[in-house]
């Protein structure tokens, strides 16, 4: 049974560092840390109440004192070093300010406030390990704390140096994508399907070297993973068949450049235009501003309707009808006209009207227009068009009829279907 061997001497002593250190180095780190303030309120610009934005600007402003304090306490320590007389206090003081300095700077960069708490954890428990002088002793306890793993054997500190590598690791791989993602999509000679693509690969990347790189600071031997892997291959082609068919399905969406962000597409009664493409769906904004999650799988099996994948370059059909007393030449001028008063109506190809029937109660004529901005929407343009014609047609006499139907009444011999519709015999007088 592993026990912890920890020298009661260093229960209440800070490693190296005795009173006489705190009678004389705490009032040099108090005028250190006071020196610090003054030069930051000469040096550093006031804020005027703005806000900075995260990032390294803000990192800065906010830590300038801590930044001048780690610098002062770097020389200071550095002649102490040179004089062969190392101040202890003053070495302790300049590594806790610059692990402060370090987790700051996570914060500022991070999106995950528990990720950097969990980092900053971590390190201040090592320092003060360090400080207490218990750091070897506690990493010999965990290292004699083995836990099996079928044939292998695992120490718990391997675990836990496991554990933290890979939330640390993971942490810079979305630091990392965001970076690539930006970067990609600053090149302009490749197409935003191939960005997508591009981006999703290098993540993936990024996330199995940060799971190899985790396990292997556990001191496992990665041979191990292969019938481990074996394993879950199986349960993961049992239990996750939707989600790795859409997966598959995102990848081969990227590949063959069928939709794209931006793209215009109708499916499943469902019409907008495409605002991200996803690992494991696609969503689509339409004009009422509502947001929908198609899976990848329904855009491979089933029929899509994309607007704009060769061009953007769209003919609509406006169905009219007409009376049968109307001038048809000049009703289709009309149309063509009405046509034209909309600026979104491409002039070339130009607008034309048909007569495409000879209907029951109507003469159906059909405009047919072009435009190059289906993502502004379709039913729009077309409201505008017939309301346009509505308006030519009633000031030019052109009458748009009411269904009719004509009733053919037959009669039967002996009877008279208006006086007598029931069509039985009437009593004589």
């Amino acid at each position: 049974m592993a026990t912890l061997d920890i020298n009661p001497q260093n229960l209440f002593q800070i490693q190296g560092i005795t009173l006489e250190d705190f009678i004389w180095q705490g009032p040099l780190l108090a005028v250190l840390y006071v020196a610090a303030r003054l030069v930051k309120k000469k040096l550093t610009p006031p804020d005027r109440g703005l806000k900075s934005p995260p990032g390294f600007g803000c990192w800065r402003r906010e830590n300038a004192a801590f930044l001048w304090f780690f610098l002062f306490t770097t020389i200071i320590g550095g002649i102490g070093l040179y004089l062969k007389s190392p101040l202890e206090l003053v070495q302790a003081a300049w590594a806790l300010t610059g692990l402060w300095l370090i987790v700051a700077m996570l914060a500022a960069y991070s999106r995950s406030r528990l990720v950097v708490r969990l980092i900053a954890m971590v390190l201040y428990l090592i320092i003060s390990l360090h400080l207490l002088g218990w750091l070897e002793t506690t990493i010999d306890f965990l290292e004699k704390l083995q836990l099996p793993l079928g044939g292998a054997k695992i120490s718990a500190f391997g675990v836990l140096t496991g554990a933290f590598v890979l939330v640390v690791m993971l942490w810079a791989v979305q630091f990392a994508s965001r970076l690539v993602d930006n970067r990609i999509k600053a090149i302009d000679s490749l197409s935003s399907s191939i960005k997508v693509l591009i981006g999703k690969a290098v993540k993936i990347v990024f996330i199995a070297a940060a799971f190899l790189i985790a396990v292997d600071s556990m001191g496992l031997d990665l041979t191990v993973l292969t019938v481990l892997g074996g394993g879950l291959g199986v349960g993961i082609g049992f239990g996750l068949q939707k989600v790795i068919s859409n997966l598959v399905s995102g990848f081969i969406l990227l590949t063959d450049k069928s939709i794209k962000p931006g793209d215009v597409i109708e499916i499943e009664n469902t019409y907008g235009w495409i605002n991200n493409l996803s690992a494991r769906y696609v969503s689509i904004i339409t004009r009422d501003g509502t947001e929908h999650l198609i899976p990848n799988e329904n855009l491979i099996t089933q029929k899509v309707i994309n607007w704009s994948f060769t061009h953007n370059l769209v003919r609509l059909r406006i169905p009219i009808g007409i009376s049968y007393d109307s001038d048809v030449i000049k009703a289709r001028e009309l149309v063509v006209q009405a046509a034209n008063s909309e600026s979104r109506i491409l002039k070339d190809p130009c607008p034309m009207c048909h007569l495409v029937e000879f209907g029951d109660s109507s003469i159906n004529l059909e405009g047919r227009v072009w435009i190059s901005d289906p993502s502004n929407g379709v039913t729009n343009i077309k409201s505008a068009i017939l309301l346009k014609a509505w308006e030519l047609f009633k000031e030019n006499g052109i009458e748009i009829p009411y269904p009719q139907r004509d009733l053919h009444i037959k009669s039967v011999k002996g009877v008279n279907p208006l006086t007598n519709p029931s069509g039985k015999s009437e009593p004589e007088a």
